[in-house]
């Protein structure tokens, strides 16, 4: 019996010896093709093995393999877009840069030249103050989308009046549309259009959507902002009758830095971040932005923020 037992003992021994050094292997196997993959950046692990606890272990290192290099590519496509958003500003900023210069040049040499000639003197401080504001905008989007990048913009949701504050923003516009002659059209309910939103962040999308309006729309000489209550949302629409955007571009017009036929004919084309805050914002609103133009006939942005 004594004899049977020693026997017994003897084969479990073995066999446990067997399985601990089968797993030694695999885990040095296993560690091998894990630092391999980790160094080339590239691919997952496919050991064999017979055990269930290993399987699932490398199932699971395959899930953080993935999510690491996901990380990585979406960090490098930042990277990417950050040098070339980094290049776009400093070249769009160096252009109103140069102007500002040569008119503060010009207007000390008008002022010499005579000190009572307020028409010359007023006429180059308007552009100065022009440029000024442009330089300022480039500036302030940056600013906004490094924000909203970094994860540091704050949206706080409290109650606003949508009607009565797109009210007060197409007021903020009346001199420029008067002055460049637009038509002007507002659809806004006389009823209050409340929601729960960032005022804020808001007022920042329709500022953009308003000024790409009389930006591009200048030769449609249109300009029309719809706010109006549906049962799912309350929607936004700001329309012009401009150059338009095609189909092609429509798919890629919220991107970062891209910039369409239109802001490239322009001198004054801005930074090509205008439209990607507006949709970055809109995620952070639960909202949706959506775009629908016909060439030269007309172009709509529309804003849908959902209804508590």
């Amino acid at each position: 019996m004594r004899f049977f037992l020693e026997i017994i003992l003897s084969i479990v021994v073995v066999w446990q010896y067997t399985t601990i050094r089968n797993y030694q292997l695999e885990i040095e196997q296993l560690s091998g093709e894990l630092n391999f993959l980790l160094d080339n950046q590239r691919g997952l692990l496919l050991l064999r093995t017979n055990s269930k606890t290993i399987q699932k272990l490398i199932l699971s290192i395959n899930d953080y393999l993935q999510m690491l290099y996901q990380k990585k590519a979406d960090f490098q496509k930042m990277k990417t877009e950050l040098h070339e958003m980094m290049i776009n500003l400093s070249h769009d900023l160096k252009t109103p840069l140069t102007t500002l210069s040569g008119y503060v040049q010009l207007l000390h040499i008008r002022y010499n030249e005579d000190h009572n000639n307020y028409q010359s003197i007023d006429a180059i401080l308007e552009k100065l103050q022009t440029k000024i504001a442009q330089t300022n905008r480039m500036i302030t989007q940056f600013l906004d989308i490094a924000k909203i990048e970094s994860g540091d913009i704050e949206i706080e949701f409290l109650q606003i009046d949508i009607g009565r504050l797109c009210k007060e923003l197409v007021m903020e516009y009346y001199d420029i549309l008067e002055i460049n002659g637009f038509e002007v059209e507002l659809h806004i309910e006389t009823k209050p259009i409340l929601i729960n939103s960032d005022k804020n962040a808001v007022t920042c999308i329709l500022h953009n959507l308003i000024d790409n309006a009389l930006k591009y729309g200048i030769d449609g000489k249109y300009f029309g902002l719809t706010a109006r209550e549906t049962k799912q949302y309350i929607m936004i629409e700001v329309e012009d009758h401009g150059q338009g955007i095609t189909e092609d571009e429509q798919a890629h017009i919220f991107e970062r830095n891209y910039r369409g036929k239109a802001a490239k004919q322009q001198t004054n084309n801005g930074s090509g971040l205008g439209l990607a805050i507006c949709h970055k914002l809109s995620k952070e609103l639960h909202a949706e932005l959506r775009v629908n133009s016909l060439p030269k006939i007309k172009t709509v942005f529309s804003l849908l923020l959902e209804k508590s």
